[in-house]
């Protein structure tokens, strides 16, 4: 710095802290006597260059500044360019002069300061030139142009284009160098050519259209750029994102299917609920059950199988009604792979068939339970006591001196009931889809050690068309196993209001607690006095019927999949389907729906049927008043049959003794 004076600012905005430095050091290494071209600079040489970045006290304020013919000069990596910020050179007199305070006129703030000798323009332009022989600058900015005005040019490799086109393809050659799964080795290699072909001709297109973008197209530059990207996702994306909506089909859709007469579409966005799914939001112009079926006829014309349409309730709408009364819908277009349910599998069979048989013997077993009575008291108590080899020996002996054919044959009626109304129930939904016209699949019984069964989870395998197939399917389930199991339950009844009958059974007179229904009823066909006891005698079918009835109430519980959910999201939709599931799970909770049932039917919900029905077309449209007072009287039949009846103070005075 011993050899120039003089002072660079820095343009704001441009350049590096890495370029200031490699000038400053250029700066530094120059000599005082440095020339250029042979020639020495005409200008007096300056003492030092002083830089913003490395401003101190040494050196001089900016007054005194001589303007370079009206112009800024700058250093933006190595080129010098006319636009750049100002040059002020001292010499040492002007340093002197200006090492006091700067005027107000020649601040920081100030582009144009006047200097106490303007040199001639022939001096500025020999100054200038030595200049840049001291920085090492080079006049760059023309061949920079002109690199960014050259086209975006995209070279492909054409094995790469084809291994991609090939591990897209769906028919992959085989190892030995034989043909793919169709055994045309041939076909699949033009295949791929052709796939390889299409990639590289819409990124070759991308690329034009890129490079018009980036020279200042117009907007229509940007839309086809928008839609070669589009094809080239298309042709590249896996397997697994092809059931997805087409946005071109959605535009048709708007313009042929939706319209001033039907539904009014203000906008399409994606569905966030189910992947791959588009979501037409705007105005109902008519009945939903007329607009949707215009709707789905015309869809099914233009896209044969290829797409499924659903009538939703708008997601982000704050009221269910427009101004004109109407409902807020939307529609929900899904590919048919995606829309529909899956189908059947073999091992969903053999499960199927496995659980059943689980769930007969688990009704034998309730059965047996309940004939305990003709179990010899000797073998129920070594069984009790089996703990030590001892005991284990003698209770072998027993076994092996006791018939069990009797109890078998007076457990199995009871266990066949049970399993048979749970047969009835099945049978129930199955004839009523079949008159709709659904398909239904394979039925997983639960087993239960208790009442025999938790019932049956059955899945839609079709479409559900509205909201009133959906509850008639449910309630013809829960109204052939509640039938079924009412006659058992009656028929018991009466045949034990004669106590000495020797067709009775003892049963602990505490089971009658756990139902305020049943309790009732029990209580006024067999006796307050009978039921005072520890024991009360009973036909074995009031315990089928009741075994039947709890398994049909805990079904018909407004939670979930099950059949009372499915009926509550029909009759009065999502909403109350999800406040009633909340109740219902704290009833189960807590204990007071289901008494000791409450826990593992809670669990088995939790994990199995906790998801309210998807498989349906229309939700919107609900049911007729009498299908809603039906689904009102289930859900009174479930709490009343489910909800323990209330301890009377001679059961308090029983349970202190």
């Amino acid at each position: 710095q011993g050899h120039a004076k003089g002072e660079l600012r820095r343009a704001p905005g441009r350049g590096t802290p890495a370029r200031r430095s490699r000038v400053t050091n250029s700066m530094k290494a120059t000599p005082a006597a440095s020339t250029t071209g042979g020639r020495t600079p005409a200008t007096a040489v300056p003492n030092r260059i002083c830089t913003t970045s490395s401003r101190s006290a040494n050196c001089p304020p900016r007054g005194g500044s001589t303007r370079v013919a009206g112009q800024r000069l700058g250093v933006f990596g190595g080129r010098r360019r006319r636009t750049a910020p100002v040059v002020r050179v001292f010499g040492d007199e002007d340093e002197e002069a200006t090492t006091g305070e700067v005027p107000p006129s020649q601040s920081e703030n100030s582009n144009i300061t006047a200097a106490p000798d303007r040199p001639s323009p022939a001096s500025l332009a020999r100054t200038l030139s030595d200049l840049d022989a001291i920085l090492g600058v080079e006049d760059e900015e023309e061949e920079q142009q002109d690199k960014r005005d050259e086209p975006l040019k995209v070279e492909f490799n054409p094995d790469i284009l084809k291994k991609i086109a090939q591990a897209d393809g769906k028919s992959p050659t085989s190892a030995d160098g034989g043909g793919g799964y169709f055994g045309d080795k041939g076909s699949e290699t033009d295949d791929g050519d052709k796939e390889a072909e299409k990639v590289k001709s819409a990124a070759e297109q991308i690329s034009k259209i890129v490079s018009e973008v980036r020279q200042g197209g117009e907007k229509s530059s940007e839309e086809s750029l928008r839609k070669e990207f589009d094809k080239l996702v298309e042709l590249l994306k896996p397997e697994e994102m092809s059931n997805t909506v087409s946005r071109e089909d959605c535009k048709v859709m708007k313009e042929r299917v939706f319209g001033a007469e039907t539904f009014w579409v203000t906008e399409i966005v994606q569905n966030d609920d189910i992947i791959g799914g588009m979501l037409f939001k705007g105005n109902l112009r008519g009945e939903v059950d007329a607009v949707y079926e215009k709707v789905e006829t015309e869809i099914k014309r233009l896209f044969p199988d290829k797409y499924e349409v659903l009538a939703i309730e708008e997601p982000d709408a704050e009221d269910f009604e427009d101004l004109k009364g109407r409902e807020r819908i939307a529609f929900l277009l899904l590919p048919a792979q995606v829309a529909k349910p899956p189908s059947t599998t073999r091992g969903q069979y053999v499960v199927s068939l496995l659980l059943a048989t689980i769930g007969a013997l688990s009704c034998l077993q309730v059965g047996i339970g309940a004939e305990l009575s003709m179990v010899p008291q000797e073998i129920i108590d070594a069984t009790l006591k089996s703990g030590t080899a001892e005991n284990q020996e003698s209770l072998q002996g027993l076994l092996a001196g006791w018939d069990p054919r009797p109890l078998i044959q007076a457990a199995w009626p009871i266990g066949a009931a049970i399993f048979g109304a749970e047969i009835a129930h099945d049978i129930g939904h199955r004839v009523v889809a079949a008159s709709k016209g659904l398909k239904l699949g394979p039925s997983f019984i639960i087993p239960n050690g208790q009442i025999g069964l938790f019932g049956s989870i059955t899945q839609y395998k079709s479409l559900c068309k509205n909201r009133a197939d959906m509850f008639d399917v449910a309630y013809g389930g829960l109204a052939a196993s509640g039938a079924v199991a009412s006659a058992l339950f009656l028929s018991g009844l009466i045949l034990s209001m004669d106590q000495g009958a020797e067709s009775l059974v003892p049963v602990p007179s505490v089971l009658f607690q756990g139902s305020v229904l049943l309790g009732t009823l029990a209580k006024t066909f067999v006796g307050s006095a009978a039921m005072a006891k520890s024991q009360v005698m009973v036909h074995p079918n009031l315990i089928a019927g009741w075994c039947s009835l709890v398994c049909t109430a805990l079904n018909a519980l407004p939670v979930g999949s099950l059949d009372g959910g499915r009926i509550v999201q029909a009759a009065y939709g999502k909403r109350a389907l999800s406040i009633s599931a909340i109740l219902t799970y704290a009833g189960l909770g807590f204990g007071l729906l289901g008494s000791t049932l409450s826990l593992p039917f809670g669990l088995y919900v939790l994990f199995c049927q906790r998801v309210p029905e998807q498989y349906l077309k229309n939700h919107v449209t609900g049911v007729n008043t009498n299908r809603a007072l039906f689904g009102a009287a289930v859900l009174i039949f479930a709490v009343a049959t489910l909800l323990p009846m209330a301890p009377t103070d001679l059961d308090i005075l029983q349970a202190t003794i």
